[in-house]
């Protein structure tokens, strides 16, 4: 009987100390599915436990670089986009606006999140971007009605996951100086024409 009782307890407070250790693991397991990617859990003893807990240690150490490394590259990839003099444009495959750089901002109303026709109001430049996203080729048009006074060539490219990116050069300088180059032929032809 005093063995049995003694059994009884050595066998609960083993019960109670695994408990104790797999609901530790379990917190970590819920931390990390909660996005606290930071959170560790350390398993001193050498048993089959510790060794669960030390792979999924080593899984969320790697799962939290591997985070740090892709926002490092956004962070790269934005930092690089907003210094483009040229605007850029990035739609999701329903046909929302992903992000914008500071020129486009600059020209168009644009909100994140925002329905695209919302913020390119213009006929040809949304039908290159509509193109991109359908045909999942590269497409070009050009855009007269974005901002007052204001041509600009857009070229459309789609993503791999759906949608596209838009890039639009501003054609405005280029444009008036094809028209004065016409306009100065025009008038030399007519003035040599005219003694003839």
């Amino acid at each position: 009987l005093v063995a049995l009782a003694l059994a009884t307890i050595i066998s609960a407070a083993l019960a109670r100390m695994m408990s104790r250790r797999l609901q530790r693991i379990v917190d970590f397991a819920e931390r990390i599915a909660a996005g606290d990617l930071s959170a560790r859990i350390e398993e001193r003893s050498g048993d089959e436990i510790a060794h669960v807990a030390s792979a999924l240690d080593r899984t969320a150490r790697q799962v939290e670089q591997s985070f740090a490394s892709i926002e490092n590259g956004r962070k790269q990839l934005e930092a690089l986009l907003n210094s483009m003099q040229e605007p850029v444009l990035a739609i999701s495959r329903d046909r929302r606006i992903q992000w914008s750089n500071g020129p486009m901002n600059a020209i168009a109303r644009v909100s994140i999140g925002a329905p695209l026709i919302s913020a390119i109001r213009d006929p040809d430049a949304l039908k290159a971007i509509e193109s991109a996203c359908e045909d999942k080729q590269v497409r070009s048009g050009r855009a007269m009605a974005l901002a007052p006074g204001r041509t600009y060539s857009v070229t459309a490219a789609p993503l791999a996951g759906g949608g596209a990116v838009a890039v639009l050069h501003d054609m405005t300088s280029t444009e008036r100086v094809e028209k004065t180059r016409r306009d100065f032929i025009a008038n030399v032809s007519h003035e040599l024409r005219t003694p003839l």
